[in-house]
């Protein structure tokens, strides 16, 4: 602390603190996305997709495919579990337990073997993994709100998010060389990601969460409208809080196009334009989490000067040209435009990524963040088990139909996304024209 105040003399006291909490998050983060790296969507589909492909009937391949990429997703609708389960009780201490039962799940990846009934062990073990990760992010919010002041903690969490965004590629290029080189084994990198997450989880015990007797306090004392997050607080919140009932709708369509994308492109880069699986990753998951921290500082920036509405209405339009320079580059079989894609993609998840763990709390009221989070994350959770095997769905319709119309399934989550824009910036109207009233 001596140290940053010399160093620093002219920041505000929460300021100090907040930058000295950083110092103990940020290697633990580190190392917790090494893990998250090989259970994370893309990087997750295509190792599947690689796997087990002469394991099953394509079909079913190509449902586990879809299945994997949501699950980061689709896991968040147990949040509420986590929910009920942190309320009114230290975090910390839950987060650690948590982490490391993680890192031993995804270490269990690696032990499928590789046959129909290994290809149901892994995506089941990819399922629990991340929704304990679900468990890790619900009750890490709380966390981050306690520790960090609104107008800094965009950008505070935002260093993290570039922090684990560089573990995340990281993880994901080694699995692309994998693939690419046939060595190491797949099955040995998630061994490795296990020890990374194990030492992460001991290194988070050193955090603490300021003015932690203040937090419990105020959750408890909500008790009487409900402290247990429920499927009956959640449409009560959605009922009496219309802001953040429409914002839910228009990141459902948003949210939903996002989420179709990746699963459709894992499918159509392997069967259709024949694109290695060592350079599916690179497009799907390297090149968009190293483009991702050079513009979180941008977006953080943003966020901290605005309302979620006002930040979403922004960057929305960033993921709408990513799908779109995409889709012209699936549909008109132009392969180095993906490359471009993929670095807009990045662009486009920079923001989305600090949208979508702090924009609840510019709706939240006092001793509701976790419950407005809990919301938030179980209609993602939703949006995972419907929204991917709708776009597979769609490709093996339109492939029945026409050999090579599948492609033509990626216009569903460019229209899907594009609405959901259109929707946030109806809402920055409406909230600016409020607020100068």
């Amino acid at each position: 602390m001596l140290a940053l105040l010399k160093r620093n003399p002219q920041l505000l006291p929460d300021e100090q603190h907040a930058r000295l909490l950083f110092r103990r998050e940020w290697l633990p983060w580190m190392l917790l996305g090494l893990t998250l790296g090989l259970v994370e969507g893309a990087t997750a589909a295509v190792l599947i997709k690689h796997s087990f492909a002469q394991s099953a009937a394509p079909w079913v391949v190509n449902l586990a495919v879809a299945f994997v990429s949501g699950v980061p997703a689709l896991s968040n609708v147990v949040s509420f579990i986590w929910a009920n389960i942190a309320h009114g009780r230290r975090r910390v201490g839950m987060v650690v337990t948590l982490q490391a039962l993680f890192a031993i799940a995804v270490g269990a990846i690696g032990l499928a073997p590789r046959a129909t009934g290994g290809l149901a062990f892994a995506v089941f073990s990819v399922l629990l993994a991340r929704m304990l990760w679900a468990g890790v992010l619900t009750a890490r919010t709380a966390i981050w709100t306690a520790n960090y002041p609104r107008h800094l903690i965009a950008r505070m969490t935002g260093r993290i998010v570039i922090v684990s965004s560089l573990a995340l590629a990281s993880a994901a290029a080694l699995a692309g060389a994998s693939l690419q080189r046939g060595w190491p084994d797949p099955r040995w990198l998630y061994g490795g990601a296990a020890i990374a997450g194990l030492c992460g989880a001991w290194r988070y015990r050193a955090v603490t969460l300021r003015r932690e007797f203040q937090l419990l306090s105020a959750e408890r004392g909500v008790s009487g409208e409900g402290g247990a997050f429920s499927l009956s607080m959640l449409t009560e919140i959605l009922r009496t809080n219309p802001s953040f009932r429409e914002y839910m709708f228009w990141m459902g369509l948003f949210g939903g196009g996002s989420l179709m994308l990746t699963s459709q492109l894992v499918v159509i880069l392997s069967d259709q334009m024949h694109v290695p699986s060592g350079t599916q990753v690179l497009l799907l998951a390297v090149v968009p989490l190293l483009t991702l921290p050079l513009f979180v500082p941008m977006w953080a920036r943003i966020f901290d000067g605005a309302h979620v509405v006002v930040y979403r209405s922004r960057q929305g339009w960033a993921l709408v040209a990513a799908i779109a320079v995409t889709c012209v580059a699936v549909l008109a079989g132009w392969p180095w435009l993906l490359w471009v894609g993929a670095v807009l993609l990045g662009i486009s998840y920079a923001g989305a990524n600090l949208g979508w763990n702090l924009g609840h709390n510019d709706f939240a009221t006092p001793g509701r963040a976790q419950h407005y989070m809990g919301v938030h994350v179980t209609l993602t959770g939703v949006r995972g088990v419907i929204a991917p095997p709708c776009g597979i769905a769609a490709y093996q319709l339109l492939e029945s139909l026409q050999r090579g119309a599948g492609r033509w399934s990626m216009l569903i989550p460019l229209a899907m996304t594009t609405a959901g824009a259109l929707g946030f910036n109806l809402m920055r109207r409406k909230h600016l024209h409020e607020k100068g009233s």
